[in-house]
């Protein structure tokens, strides 16, 4: 529905209308009860959750199965096999959006927004640093696109009354090493590498486990001859973890290996330590991108949320008021076809 009702120009101004636009109440509600709360609810068997849904959970998001309902559907439907990606690399969507919009990219780091005002109208110092030094310049509207939280932005709001906080809650650490060697198939009880069959590997929520997944990558960019490697060759491999893998760890896994590349980020929203769903407006002519994340976290969700915002700051801007937050859209829109 959410592709409908934006290719016809319609906006909302919160995260929560835009979810009753697309399901009531009842996905509102999804983002305040556990995914397995309401799975338990319909049917799905309490073995079914702890086995299969928790494992897909820890191997995407890295969390149990309290997540949210709304972030948990979201995790489900990663794990079928209709996923896709870019060749090259799924972040050629963002350099290919920039060169197709033509957008003047100013390489700095933003350090702040500053509020003034030009006949009466809202007007947004944005103020940042480069290898240049400092600058800044105005403008009409700014989107924030960076997760408002202490340990994620560290920019200021300045004069802005009220003022615009950061929204508490955390982010999850996440742990990705990707590993060139040869996997301990009697560690998973196959001792003979050659009769090991899978190429991914889930865990369930026990607690001595030190990793949430893994699984055998391939290259990005994939050429005719190429071929997946056999069980008892040296390939490639993603391990999941919170925590950094010590030698130890990586022993157990693997007999030997290669190399080690390890990346440590905040990865996802923690979601149990969200109260509320942040605002997409924080002020006139100033509006927030990342919340999204907090309903769920995805490539997808967030070109959404990105969409909604430049609708609702086109609309907004033009006073075109009864393009936002529309009752009885699906009857608006078969009327308008």
């Amino acid at each position: 529905r959410i592709y409908k009702y934006q290719a016809h120009g319609y906006a909302f101004s919160s995260l929560e209308e835009l979810l009753r636009s697309l399901g009531g109440e009842a996905f509102v509600n999804m983002t305040q009860r556990s995914v397995a709360e309401s799975l338990l609810e319909v049917g799905v068997t309490q073995r079914f959750v702890d086995d299969v849904i928790a494992a897909v959970l820890r191997s995407s998001y890295g969390q149990s199965v309290l997540v949210p309902a709304f972030a948990g559907a979201m995790s489900l439907a990663g794990a079928q096999g209709s996923t896709w990606a870019v060749e090259g690399g799924n972040k050629l969507v963002c350099s290919g959006l920039l060169k197709l919009t033509k957008a003047n990219v100013i390489p700095a780091r933003v350090t702040g927004i500053s509020l003034h005002s030009s006949e009466g109208r809202a007007l947004y110092q944005v103020h940042y640093e480069s290898t240049e030094g400092q600058g800044s310049a105005f403008y009409d509207m700014v989107v924030v696109t960076t997760p408002l939280h202490p340990s994620r932005s560290n920019f200021t709001f300045d004069n802005f009354d009220p003022p615009i906080a950061d929204f508490p809650a955390a982010f999850q650490p996440s742990v990705t090493s990707v590993v060139h060697g040869y996997l301990n198939s009697s560690y998973f009880g196959f001792p003979d590498p050659k009769l090991f069959p899978f190429t991914s590997i889930l865990t369930t929520d026990t607690p001595e486990l030190f990793f949430h997944a893994m699984d055998n990558i391939c290259p990005v960019n994939i050429s005719a001859a190429f071929r997946r490697k056999q069980p008892q060759e040296a390939a490639v491999w993603r391990v999941l973890s919170r925590q950094p893998l010590d030698k130890q760890q990586l022993k157990t896994l693997f007999r030997s290996y290669y190399s080690v590349q390890v990346s440590e980020w905040p990865t996802y929203p923690r979601y149990d330590a969200a109260k509320a769903l942040p605002p997409v407006v924080l002020h006139e002519n100033l509006f927030y991108l990342s919340g999204v994340e907090w309903v769920a976290s995805s490539m997808e969700m967030v070109a959404v949320a990105a969409k909604n915002v430049a609708l609702l700051a086109y609309n907004r801007w033009h006073q075109e008021l009864e393009k936002i937050d529309q009752k009885d859209l699906m009857h608006k829109v078969k009327t308008e076809l």
